[in-house]
C-alpha cells in the first residue's frame, strides 16, 4: 500500500528531513520516496519541495549499499593563491615599496598608501598581468588586508601657517597702525568683501520659530548680492553696501568716495585743533 500525504504526514517528514544532515538525511528520503509507490519522485518533489537530484542520489545508496562522501571543499572558486599563485609574491612587492610602520610604535602594523585600484592599475602595466588574470578591487583590498597591509588615509600637505618671520611682521604694522592713529590727518580705513549671497525663496539651514517657507525645486536664484564693507577703527563706524556685479577697484574707489565727505570733515577739525 503506497504511502500518502496528509497534511501531518507531511509536516513530520519535513520536521525529520531538517533535522538530518549528509547520508542519514539522503537515506531517509530515498526511503521515504520508496514507500510511496510509482511516481513517488514526483509526487515528492512537488508536495515536499524535496530535490529530484537529492531523491536520485539516496535511491542509488539505498540500492547499492554506497555512501556517497560529498566533496565540499572541492566546490566553487578556488582562492587567489591557488589560482595565480605568483601574484601573492608580486603583491608583497608592491606594498611593500609604499608601507610604513606605525608612527607611535604602538603596533606592528604596516599601512600601505596604496589603494586597491592603483595595485590593479601597477599588476597590469608593471606585472604584465592580463587583465582577466587581475582580480576586481573589492578582491585585492581584501587580499592586502589578509597579507599584513592595513590601509590607511595619508594626510594631505598642509599649508604653512605661520613662518619665522610672523612675529616680526605683525609688530611692523602694528607700529604703522599706532602711527596712523596719532596723525590727526590720516584717517585709517578697512575694507573687505566676501563671497556672493544668492537671494531668492532658498533654505539655508537656519531656524526660526515662525518655520520657513523654501523652494523645492527651480533652485534658480533670482539675484546675486556680494557685500563689501569699510569700518574705521578708531571711531567704529561702518559702511556695508551690496552689489549685483563684481567688487572691483573702481567699485572700491566709488564707496570711498561717497564717504569722503563725512571723513574729511573729522580730518579738518583735527587739523584745526
Amino acid at each position: 500500500m503506497a504511502l500518502k500525504l496528509t497534511k501531518a504526514v507531511k509536516k513530520v517528514l519535513q520536521t525529520a528531513v531538517a533535522a538530518l544532515q549528509g547520508p542519514a538525511r539522503r537515506l531517509f528520503i530515498a526511503s521515504v520516496v520508496t514507500e510511496m509507490g510509482r511516481g513517488g519522485q514526483r509526487r515528492a518533489a512537488a508536495q515536499l519541495r524535496w530535490n529530484r537530484g537529492v531523491i536520485r542520489k539516496g535511491l542509488h545508496e539505498l540500492r547499492s549499499g554506497i555512501i556517497c562522501i560529498d566533496a565540499f571543499s572541492a566546490r566553487g572558486r578556488k582562492r587567489l593563491r591557488e589560482r595565480q599563485p605568483d601574484m601573492e609574491k608580486d603583491l608583497r612587492q608592491i606594498a611593500e615599496a609604499a608601507s610604513q610602520t606605525d608612527p607611535t610604535f604602538r603596533t606592528t602594523r604596516l599601512y600601505r598608501r596604496l589603494t586597491a585600484k592603483e595595485v590593479q592599475r601597477q599588476l597590469l602595466e608593471e606585472k604584465s598581468y592580463r587583465p582577466e588574470q587581475v582580480p576586481s578591487e573589492r578582491t585585492l583590498r581584501r587580499q592586502l588586508t589578509a597579507m599584513g597591509y592595513y590601509p590607511r588615509q595619508v594626510a594631505k600637505s598642509k599649508p604653512v601657517r605661520k613662518i619665522k618671520e610672523t612675529d616680526a611682521i605683525f609688530e611692523q604694522l602694528h607700529q604703522i597702525h599706532r602711527q596712523a592713529d596719532a596723525d590727526p590727518g590720516t584717517v585709517r580705513i578697512s575694507l573687505d568683501t566676501k563671497a556672493g549671497l544668492p537671494i531668492g525663496n532658498l533654505s539655508r539651514g537656519g531656524k526660526r520659530r515662525q518655520g520657513e517657507h523654501a523652494a523645492d525645486h527651480d533652485m534658480e536664484p533670482e539675484l546675486k548680492l556680494t557685500p563689501f564693507g569699510l569700518f574705521r577703527p578708531d571711531t567704529n563706524e561702518t559702511w556695508l553696501y551690496f552689489t549685483s556685479g563684481s567688487v572691483a577697484a573702481d567699485f572700491m574707489v566709488d564707496r570711498l568716495e561717497e564717504i569722503w565727505p563725512t571723513l574729511k570733515k573729522t580730518v579738518i577739525v583735527h587739523l584745526r585743533w
